[in-house]
């Protein structure tokens, strides 16, 4: 988990947490537990090479917003994560190729980089490998890894071997071919190969443009660096959620309000149970785009995030990442169902439910969902005071040029 910059004790600041200490005496909120965070705290990718190569964003940039990418040529990645709704959906569940909809929230990709893995199940333990999820699952892009290549080839040969280099002969392979498919298994290892690696560095592209989806200098950056007022209600509302017992902070903690693990909320699933972290383990450890695979950039480092991964966990059993909180209150759905649309209102039924135990809990539950994690808070907090701390937390805009794709003028390769 990144380690944000220790804040300089500047007059300003020392004096905001005196106030504060003097204001609410022993209920006064830990704020080091949170920490603030600036576009130095970054932390690297480094299974990924061109992770921070300008080029590399600048493509990616252009694939994130390309329909094309797609089996129907109508679903891009901002198309579940618009950029006009915080970078998530609008929606509960997105609409994928041929109108097929999804069974979990597209949720923000602001701060995206800070995650230790992607995705709600923990499934991909890079930025780089979470696209490629998207681009080829049937009820999402639906395009195949040999459509992926062919439309690489196609549209933006140039732009890939600035980066990456020259693309091989793609020619005498078949337009639409998977893992798991009779065509894919026709293919020789070494076309397998091939195909594989631009799906890879398809993947490297795109992360180097999210990285720059960042959620930093917000009010409460500046109130833990200079020292600006926060406002009573969300004093109030910081005091509930840092209050130990446990309480919001023990899962949303640390600069970007994770503890990058994963928890079950004991809310329901319609249909058949979702298994979350525990098939997500699964997916993670058997995939070639995982950290320790061929495509890694550093196997030694993907080693290390995936030392702790094992199977057969029961605490895995239908928990969800811990997501970050920032820019929260910014965003039109909450929770890895996208159920609830008022955040004081996702507050209050998830998290404060007096005695109860999750959704499911109510009506009688028996399985793993809807049995909420031995470590779930109860909630004793003000939902509306608590939010009004969270509103400290949105993010500022983003620069005009993250918000569309580039000009074909402006991709590395192209003719000025």
């Amino acid at each position: 988990m990144p380690v944000s910059r220790s804040p300089l004790p500047s007059p300003a600041r020392c004096a905001a947490l005196l106030i504060a200490a003097l204001t609410l005496g022993c209920d006064a909120p830990d704020f080091e537990r949170l920490g603030a965070l600036t576009t130095d705290d970054l932390p690297p990718s480094p299974t990924n090479a061109w992770a921070d190569d300008p080029q590399a964003a600048v493509l990616g940039r252009a694939l994130f917003f390309d329909s094309r990418m797609s089996a129907d040529g109508e679903v891009a990645c901002a198309s579940c994560h618009d950029p006009e709704h915080a970078f998530a959906d609008p929606e509960a569940f997105s609409l994928g190729a041929f109108g097929r909809r999804g069974g979990r929230h597209a949720p923000t990709l602001l701060n995206v980089a800070f995650n230790d893995f992607q995705l709600w199940d923990g499934r991909a333990d890079s930025l780089w490998a979470q696209p490629l999820k998207a681009i080829e699952a049937e009820l999402e892009g639906d395009f195949t890894r040999t459509e992926l290549a062919h439309f690489v080839a196609a549209e933006y040969s140039a732009a890939y071997a600035a980066v990456f280099g020259p693309l091989p002969d793609l020619s005498h392979l078949p337009s639409r071919a998977k893992p798991g498919d009779a065509a894919w298994a026709g293919m020789a290892d070494a076309d397998r190969d091939a195909v594989n690696r631009i799906a890879a560095n398809v993947g490297k592209a795109i992360e180097a443009y999210e990285r720059k989806l960042l959620c930093v200098d917000t009010a409460f950056d500046r109130f833990m660096l200079d020292g600006e007022d926060l406002g009573e209600q969300a004093m109030d509302g910081a005091r509930d959620f840092l209050a130990r017992g446990p309480g919001c902070a023990d899962c949303h903690a640390g600069p970007n309000l994770s503890d990058q693990r994963f928890h079950n909320l004991g809310l329901d699933h319609e249909g058949t149970p979702d298994r979350g972290r525990a098939d997500g383990v699964e997916a993670l450890l058997n995939d070639p785009f995982n950290g320790v695979g061929a495509y890694s950039d550093d196997p030694t480092a993907g080693a290390r995030r995936l030392a702790e991964v094992a199977l057969g966990r029961p605490e895995d059993l239908g928990a969800f990442k811990t997501p970050g909180l920032r820019g929260v209150a910014q965003r039109d759905r909450f929770g890895h169902l996208g159920h609830e649309t008022r955040l004081t209102a996702w507050i209050d039924d998830v998290y404060d439910r007096p005695g109860g135990r999750g959704r499911g809990g109510r009506r009688g539950g028996g399985d793993f969902v809807g049995q909420l994690s031995a470590d779930f808070p109860d909630g004793n907090g003000n939902p509306r005071a608590i939010a009004a701390f969270l509103r400290t937390l949105d993010c500022p805009p983003l620069p005009d040029e993250l918000l569309t794709p580039p000009d074909p003028s402006e991709l590395p390769g192209a003719s000025r």
